[in-house]
């Protein structure tokens, strides 16, 4: 009964100081408000690394060079690290960002090259985690 006492005092104070949980914390970022073309929506298990996490297994460039924008939309609890592979005449590079929580960023491709992405999210282990990728092509 004392213990139930001191969680509800806990409770009520943190509500009249303005205080929220650290899981209830939202990020800044809001992938609804950017304009982007395409969404997927998909899930990945965690701590495992998962390739196609865009929704396609690999993605063909052709003859233009491309620039893209991405937006992720993830659990604010979550780390979603992005590595995208791009092979172009013979060489690779990778592009990552392994930033925490909602994350923006933006890749470039050149003329004949081709690119795959491959993700790894964090979180409870042995779960799930939901995900949308927002796209746009600048």
């Amino acid at each position: 009964m004392k213990r139930t006492i001191f969680v509800l005092i806990g409770v009520i104070g943190a509500m009249l100081t303005g205080i929220n949980p650290a899981s209830a914390a939202t990020s800044a970022v809001d992938c609804s408000a950017g304009g982007y073309t395409r969404a997927y929506n998909s899930y990945i298990p965690t701590n495992m690394e998962r390739g196609a996490i865009d929704g396609r297994s690999y993605n063909i460039g052709g003859s233009w060079s491309y620039d893209y924008e991405i937006c992720l939309d993830i659990p604010d609890t979550s780390t979603f690290t992005i590595e995208v592979r791009i092979w172009n005449n013979g060489t690779q590079t990778a592009f990552v960002d392994d930033q925490p929580g909602d994350k923006v960023f933006r890749f470039s491709l050149a003329p004949n090259s081709f690119w795959q992405v491959y993700g790894t999210m964090t979180g409870p282990g042995s779960t799930y985690l939901y995900y949308t990728w927002h796209e746009k092509r600048l």
